[in-house]
């Protein structure tokens, strides 16, 4: 995944949203935690992996 945080993520992150998604408000949990995906945003790994999950960029025509 990315090594950088966008701007907007490190505003989530000040503001105590540092382990929830950003694509879909839930939090991170051991079995899909939070990842830095490309855009610089933290989404659950399934976010990033699953074609299926209503997030993932494949749904969003990624």
């Amino acid at each position: 995944m990315a090594g950088w945080i966008s701007s907007a993520q490190q505003k989530r992150d000040n503001s105590g949203q540092r382990d929830i998604c950003a694509a879909d408000g839930r939090p991170g949990t051991e079995e899909d935690p939070p990842m830095k995906a490309n855009d610089g945003f933290r989404v659950h790994l399934s976010d990033t992996t699953d074609p299926n999950s209503p997030t993932s960029a494949s749904s969003r025509g990624g």
